[in-house]
């Protein structure tokens, strides 16, 4: 049975974590409630920077058909993986990777541009041995709620951003920077001070919480809203119990029932008026194994978290 749509708050399903093709992601969303939805691949499709006009017109049609719209385009994920110490801010575009992974996210804008969609998604590269050696750089980053950024890598940072803002402005699109406890923008501490050398309207954030708790910072349902607020496109809804942070020692777990205060985020959400996107994403899984029990379940229990909020 579908849930009523939530009036005061835009709902979004990360599809991905259906783990089902496009049409049957597509079908579970609608019944599951949501307005928006987005995907960083597809089961059953090429990358999406690889995708022909043709083929991005189908999915558009077909995302249309079920009544639902894009919440942003993301051409799997750019700069997720690339570590930022293996760059130089002189000769950027002369890094494979680098190169590569900004040719597709500018195929994505020139995707959003094509289907209407105002945004397209980034992330903001690996902490030194992030993805080699076992995350040597994690305890550092705990102690300090996030992780010190050198200046010589505020230099990298701001002159990627710098480069893909320049293509945003071309496009006309957003440029939405998602939150990883692995990548530099991992607090929204740290994601200010990147937005504010940068200096773009262009700039701004999918709020991840409960990642930024994860990486120590405590408060990030009041100090961490107000880093954010003037950046904020999208919130990526999930939550996690922190057992041992020093040693990265987490659980995922049902919306609700981790560490993350979202009463007082959906709080400040409601109070300043914001029109961020609420993306439920799951991570967890139920008894049954099921992904697509977890999402209904997820989306149930922020519905009633936003029934208490506006009730109050």
């Amino acid at each position: 049975m579908s849930h009523e749509a939530i009036n005061s708050f835009k709902t979004a399903l990360f599809m991905n974590e259906l783990q089902l093709p496009l049409d049957e992601a597509l079908e579970t969303a609608k019944d599951i409630g949501v307005e928006y939805v987005w995907f960083t691949s597809l089961q059953d499709r090429p990358p999406v920077a690889e995708l022909t006009d043709a083929e991005v017109d189908e999915v558009g049609e077909k995302v249309a058909a079920h009544g639902l719209k894009l919440m942003l385009i993301s051409a799997d994920s750019p700069f997720k993986f690339i570590h930022l110490t293996d760059l130089d801010a002189d000769s950027l575009a002369d890094h494979p990777e680098f190169r590569k992974d900004f040719d597709d996210l500018v195929r994505s804008m020139e995707i959003a541009s094509r289907l209407g969609v105002g945004a397209v998604s980034a992330y903001s590269f690996a902490w030194p041995g992030e993805y080699t050696a076992g995350k040597p750089t994690w305890p550092m980053r705990w102690l300090t709620r996030g992780g010190v950024v050198a200046d010589v890598d505020m230099e990298k940072l701001v002159r990627a951003f710098s480069l893909v803002v320049e293509q945003a402005e071309k496009h006309d699109v957003d440029v939405v920077v998602s939150m990883m406890p692995w990548n530099y923008t991992n607090t929204t501490t740290n994601f200010r001070l990147v937005a504010e050398r940068v200096d773009s309207s262009r700039l701004k954030v999918m709020w991840g919480p409960a990642d930024n708790y994860n990486c120590g910072e405590w408060d990030v349902a009041t100090t961490g809203f107000n880093n954010v607020r003037p950046f904020l496109h999208s919130l990526h809804i999930k939550d996690l119990h922190v057992n041992d942070g020093l040693h990265l020692d987490f659980e995922y777990r049902p919306l609700g029932e981790g560490d993350v205060d979202f009463p007082t985020v959906l709080g400040n959400l409601r109070d300043h008026g914001s029109e961020a996107i609420l993306s439920v994403a799951t991570h967890f899984r139920p008894p049954s194994g099921s992904a697509v029990e977890a999402m209904r379940f997820n989306y149930g229990k922020l519905k009633g978290l936003i029934d208490a909020v506006e009730s109050e």
